[in-house]
């Protein structure tokens, strides 16, 4: 059975794996970026039928030319960790979403994304990934269904960790706060 602390950990482990894929896609060659690819998938579960992958990788057989003109653009930053809520779910059992920052220097201090993990054969498994809906008024913040399962989304929290508030835009502040405040820090 895993807690709150346990998923601050996944969410922190897997934020580091992604950043060597991201840092890999513009530097290392084919192999090492598959072999990042892989060792990230490890944090997912997709559902038979149902696409769920990490976000960085790269067409093969790039020249490090293009490569090194690539990299010299993408200014890539290791997403913060802002925020883990544990909820109640009558589908998952124990839901716990990870409120992360953007992968570049220029969405660093917001959110970039939201990702939920459940309890797979054991361990805390990815199953599902937002993105804010810029089509509606914040805050709260609204997501959009990304990839994996579409847990029905979870009202209030009954813990969370808050571990650093967003810098980036105020509506993120103003929902992280209230994010934080909805709850017991456990």
């Amino acid at each position: 059975m895993n807690n709150i602390d346990g998923a601050v950990e996944f969410f922190k482990s897997y934020l580091e794996i992604e950043h060597a894929g991201n840092m890999a896609t513009y530097s290392e060659s084919d192999e090492t970026v598959e072999e990042l690819r892989a060792e990230s998938m490890q944090f997912w579960h997709a559902l038979p039928g149902i696409a769920l992958s990490p976000s960085f990788g790269r067409p093969m057989g790039m020249q490090p030319e293009r490569l090194s003109q690539l990299a010299q653009k993408a200014n890539l930053e290791r997403r913060a960790l802002f925020l883990v809520a544990e909820y109640r779910d009558p589908a998952w059992g124990t839901l716990y979403a990870g409120f992360v920052g953007g992968d570049r220097a220029s969405t660093a201090g917001s959110y970039g994304g939201l990702l939920y993990a459940a309890e797979i054969e054991g361990g805390l498994k990815v199953v599902a990934s937002y993105r804010e809906d810029f089509d509606k008024a914040a805050p709260p913040v609204q997501w959009r269904h990304s990839q994996g399962a579409e847990p029905d989304l979870p009202g209030a929290p009954v813990a969370v960790r808050a571990l650093q508030g967003p810098t980036g835009r105020a509506e993120h502040r103003e929902d992280w706060e209230i994010l934080r405040g909805s709850a017991p820090d456990r």
